[in-house]
């Protein structure tokens, strides 16, 4: 009996030790399937999904959430060691300043997110208010250069796309490969409330170029339905060897050339609203006016794309237009956050600041604008593509490799 009590005691013994065993080694188990379990990042976006920039902002959404998915198939962020996918979170602006302030203001405080992709166009101003004081950190893919839209009073605000300078620089590389006599230009250009801020900019980079710009700068709202006035104004600018149209939707490029033509103007015509060219052409149609023109944007059969590109468009529709404005802001952002290896705004933004290079999905980006905006390495320069159309027919031309943006 005192043998079989013993034997008991011992292995009762055991059984303690063994369940304290299991015991001291389960929080490290338990931490190890956490960390190895991939969290959720929120990234929220501020497009005009109702309103006359829908057209534009509808796209925009859809390529957005396709870039999502794209990161998260990648690999998602690696943050401190722990796995994270992205998931996109968004708000109507509406198409006005007050509705981009409300949505900025939901995104903040009740959606309570800590990064932001978006708005597009001029609406900049009306969020920045809002996510400034509050350190969001926001990139947008349009900057109209607007003061309060980037500048040193939005130490939060970042921009991710060539928008208006870094465009600018690319027209003026593909004015020079494919017409280079031409040397005095006319700048036609939508009349947003931003003509006072760009076009200074806009014509500094020109010069530096090497071109004269002529005449007045000719302007006309966004609204406007007959463009023929637009058109006889530029005509009248005897001077000019070319036009060179920035900013504005493709409608109002593509009725300027055609009425230009209407009046025997067949001068070059540099079309810079990320429409490519068989878009313009389906829009201004065959004929004379479809000749000496060269469009600016992204063309699902050019065979310079960059394979990230190419995967955007096999995902959503060859056949379709696409502009990876605000998607391609987001691409950046997520490269931005890697590097940072942290999920703190301020953070990440003073390693956005330190960086010369990114990688987009266009390819090598350049961190640059200090001069243009008056903030240090705010602004994204990256390639991008063109086609040119001569007699009906678009022709596909090599990639702009990406300029620091003065």
């Amino acid at each position: 009996m005192e043998r079989k009590k013993s034997l008991t005691q011992v292995a009762c013994i055991c059984l303690v030790l063994v369940l304290a065993s299991v015991l001291l080694l389960a929080p490290q188990g338990t931490a190890q399937t956490k960390t190895s379990q991939t969290k959720t990042l929120k990234i929220g976006y501020l497009l005009s999904l109702t309103g006359f920039l829908s057209v534009f902002d509808a796209a925009e959404e859809r390529d957005l959430k396709i870039v999502a998915q794209m990161i998260n198939e990648k690999g998602g962020l690696t943050v401190r060691g722990e796995k994270y996918n992205i998931e996109l979170v968004g708000e109507d602006g509406k198409s006005t300043l007050d509705g981009v302030t409300a949505a900025a203001m939901m995104l903040t405080f009740d959606r309570r997110v800590k990064f932001v992709i978006g708005p597009n166009a001029f609406f900049t101003i009306a969020a920045s208010p809002v996510f400034e004081p509050n350190k969001v950190l926001h990139v947008s893919g349009c900057c109209t250069t607007q003061p309060g839209e980037l500048d040193s009073s939005t130490p939060y605000g970042f921009l991710g796309h060539n928008s208006t300078m870094g465009g600018c620089l690319i027209d003026v590389q593909a004015m020079k490969k494919e017409y280079p006599n031409v040397k005095k230009i006319a700048i036609v250009t939508p009349d947003d409330g931003c003509k006072q801020y760009a076009v200074p900019k806009i014509r500094k980079i020109v010069e530096l170029n090497g071109y004269t710009v002529v005449g007045d700068i000719v302007a006309y709202p966004n609204e406007m339905v007959d463009y023929s006035p637009i058109a006889a104004k530029l005509n009248a600018i005897k001077d000019a060897e070319a036009i060179y149209h920035k900013n504005g939707i493709p409608q109002a490029g593509a009725n300027i050339i055609k009425g230009l033509r209407q009046l025997g103007n067949t001068k070059p015509y540099l079309c810079s609203q990320l429409t490519e060219g068989n878009d313009l052409l389906g829009i201004m149609g065959t004929g004379e006016a479809a000749t000496n023109v060269i469009a600016v944007g992204l063309a699902p059969d050019d065979p310079g794309n960059p394979p990230l590109v190419n995967e955007v468009f096999n995902r959503t529709g060859r056949k379709r237009p696409m502009f990876l404005i605000t998607p391609n802001a987001l691409w950046v952002l997520a490269k931005v956050i890697q590097a940072a290896d942290s999920l703190d705004p301020a953070v990440v933004k003073a390693k956005w600041e330190s960086m010369d290079k990114v990688d987009t999905l266009y390819g090598t980006g350049i961190m640059s604008g200090d001069q243009t905006y008056g903030i240090k390495h705010h602004a994204v320069s990256h390639p991008f593509a063109y086609q040119k159309i001569m007699n009906s027919k678009v022709s596909y031309h090599p990639w702009i490799l990406a300029s620091v943006i003065p």
